[in-house]
């Protein structure tokens, strides 16, 4: 992405010790916990979510809470392309995973007391804000950019999409269908040539299978998208390996160590 930093420098103000989150992103000063400073740089991954948050959280807005969506989904989505950038694939492979697993658990569990809050255009009126605001937005609407990336787009096309959604509607707050979905069409009907290609993109995508359907994205529960990793893998083989030891010392897994080398997360 080439999208300029229209908010002037990007200062980074470290909070005491008490300070309740993680990073809190604003317009020219982000505020962050004392616990992102590691002498193995493990949480900038921290900071990178925070820079994002500048695009699409704060120069692009949703105009209401239902579609929060477009807000943090989308601000994952290029946190992950960064993560990938900046570390490597299965950096940003390894979160996904970890985030699927996450919404997976939530879905579950927020879903049996009130399925909207498991849609990424939830039912808000008299809402209690403890109870709607879950990781959904944040995973479910990343799945989304995800997959017209995956079977629509392509990388290199999804980054110029990304990229003119922040121009075209810079400054503004938008809702999901006259705002992110109108930017969309105009996207592919401007930069694909073909009318018939248009109309495939533009009938497969949108708000019949992702924004308002219940629980876990058709395409994730059939496994078409699939998060499973090396990575992944491996740390739940030697997570088994140590439940099955027992507490034994002498019965840990030869491959104790290689958790030295595996992302905060992981």
């Amino acid at each position: 992405m080439q999208t300029p930093y229209i908010w002037g420098n990007y200062t980074i103000i470290v909070m005491p010790p008490s300070f309740p989150e993680g990073g809190t992103p604003n317009p020219l000063l982000c505020y962050t916990s004392i616990t992102t400073i590691t002498g193995d740089k493990s949480q900038e991954y921290v900071l990178v979510r925070t820079a994002a948050a500048m695009y699409t959280a704060a120069q692009v807005t949703p105009s209401n809470w239902e579609d929060y969506w477009m807000n943090e989904g989308i601000t994952t989505f290029i946190e992950r392309h960064v993560q990938a950038k900046l570390w490597d694939v299965t950096y940003a492979a390894t979160a996904a995973f970890a985030g699927n697993n996450s919404l997976a658990t939530a879905t579950f569990i927020i879903g049996a007391k009130n399925k909207t809050y498991v849609t990424l255009h939830p039912t808000l009126m008299g809402a209690d804000p403890d109870y709607a605001n879950t990781i959904v937005p944040y995973e479910k609407g990343f799945q989304f950019l995800q997959w017209i990336e995956d079977f629509w787009l392509g990388y290199y096309n999804m980054e110029d999409f990304i990229e003119y959604y922040i121009v075209m509607n810079s400054l503004a707050s938008i809702n999901a269908f006259t705002g992110f979905r109108k930017t969309f069409s105009n996207f592919v009907e401007t930069y694909y040539p073909s009318a018939s290609m248009v109309n495939s993109i533009l009938s497969g995508t949108f708000a019949t299978q992702w924004i308002y359907p219940t629980g876990i994205a058709p395409v994730v529960a059939q496994g078409l998208m699939d998060f499973n990793n090396t990575a992944s893998w491996n740390a739940k083989q030697l997570a088994l390996a140590y439940i099955a030891a027992n507490g034994d010392p002498a019965q840990r897994p030869s491959n104790y160590l290689d958790y030295h080398t595996w992302f905060s997360f992981q």
